[in-house]
């Protein structure tokens, strides 16, 4: 019964949301003649409520097939719990996925539904990550201490755990790393839209650059922080599904192939909107890709001692004991620095700073951020985790970002001296 109620809900979950954002998408490319500012009114305002709403009964359906499948019995208040969880979960999600998609992708519909949509996207948040907590909550307790979490989905064995799998085996970092990814382009292609009017500008730049970026994580891993085992076995690097990625070497390769990608192919886009853009939000695809060593069980902090961790939700804290001890949550720890970092880059350096800045400056920040985030990370790992060159890697970083801040700011004032632009960066 169990895994009928788990096939049932999440085709039915699928399908749901699919449809969703089909209706959204045909909104979005819709034209009524004569009409300047259309609205989401009528029948297909009741199909987008309706559908939001039947997303949350859809994954209650889906929660409870996991529970069948594993031979859970619930009390009362961890029905409860499970039930709210997953209705707020689905529905939040429907939710923001949905106003996420009104919001960027039509930017000419009534202002005052353009308005609501922009705050249910960021009311979204809230709720789905109180949803998955609330869900969580309601069947952690029949998890074992010291269980490791699925860590990815073997075709042959199903969910495993760190070690586990034999076969072939999709890891939950490598969706993470995806999902995280979508965000940058996401908004990269809005922002491109609202200066450049075309939509689309950004995807052939975002596959370069992302998969650049996963060759500079493999190579930064290997050839950086366990040159003698990879040079010895060179034929390792390319097994990539055995684990090893350094996000720096991500980032920066990645960074480098996506200038590079714009100063050849994208002449018409000015280089430093397009840093200034793109680059901050990589902090962002960081902070959800660092989730993956939270279900791999890697990459965590020194020993706790006790349980400081009793603040946390139960699934992260038992996740979080690992060889009989307590571990500080690093992935959870620089996650919120890298999401703080960009709304501070982004809002307060890029919006509220607005009058004192050029182009370039919001990239430059960003390397500053981040090798500073480096700085403030290692003294917190576990030993085993801990790498010599991060220092050296986390300073040059903030000096690069130092050296262009200058250089962006030098370049600003010769052509606005030249009148070639006015005090934003922008053209004249």
């Amino acid at each position: 019964m169990g895994i009928a109620l788990l096939i049932i809900g999440l085709i039915l979950g699928v399908a749901c949301c699919g449809y969703l954002v089909f209706r959204v998408q045909k909104f979005c490319k819709s034209h009524v003649p004569g009409v300047e500012h259309p609205k989401v009114e009528g029948n297909e305002k009741i199909w987008l409520i309706g559908l939001v709403l039947a997303q949350g009964l859809f994954t209650i359906i889906s929660s409870y097939g996991i529970m069948g499948v594993k031979g859970w019995t619930l009390s009362a208040g961890e029905n409860v719990m499970l039930i709210f969880g997953s209705y707020i979960f689905g529905s939040a999600f429907a939710l923001g996925l949905s106003s996420f998609i009104l919001y960027y992708w039509r930017p000419d519909f009534d202002e005052k539904q353009r308005k609501i949509s922009r705050i249910l996207t960021f009311v979204a948040i809230p709720l789905l990550v109180g949803g998955l907590i609330l869900f969580t909550e309601g069947f952690a307790h029949h998890i074992p201490l010291g269980e490791a979490l699925p860590n990815g989905i073997s075709f042959t064995e199903g969910l495993v755990r760190p070690g586990e799998g034999t076969g072939f085996t999709i890891k939950f970092y490598g969706i993470l790393i995806v999902c995280g990814a979508l965000f940058p382009l996401a908004i990269t292609d809005h922002m491109f839209y609202k200066k450049y009017g075309a939509h689309n500008l950004a995807d052939s730049l975002f596959i370069f650059a992302f998969l650049m970026g996963v060759v500079g994580a493999r190579l930064w891993f290997c050839l950086v922080l366990e040159p003698e085992w990879y040079l010895a076995h060179p034929a390792d690097i390319l097994k990539i599904t055995n684990g090893g990625m350094a996000i720096q070497g991500g980032a920066l390769l990645g960074i480098i192939a996506g200038v590079s990608f714009v100063l050849i192919f994208r002449k018409y886009i000015d280089i430093r909107y397009a840093m200034d853009v793109a680059i901050p939000t990589i902090l962002i695809a960081q902070c959800v890709g660092r989730w993956g060593n939270f279900f791999n069980q890697e990459v965590y902090g020194a020993a706790l001692g006790t349980d400081a961790l009793g603040f946390l939700p139960t699934i992260i804290r038992n996740n979080m004991f690992i060889n009989g001890e307590y571990r500080v949550p690093l992935f959870l720890i620089e996650g919120a620095i890298n999401l703080a970092g960009y709304f501070i880059i982004r809002y307060v350096c890029g919006k509220a700073l607005k009058c004192h800045t050029g182009l370039g400056y919001q990239a430059s920040l960003y390397l500053v951020w981040y090798g500073l985030v480096r700085v403030i990370m290692e003294p917190l790992r576990n030993s085993s985790f801990e790498y010599n060159q991060s220092y050296i890697t986390a300073f040059v970083m903030m000096g690069a970002g130092v050296a262009l801040f200058v250089m962006f700011f030098v370049i600003h004032k010769i052509r606005f001296d030249k009148k070639l632009e006015n005090k934003y960066g922008d053209k004249i």
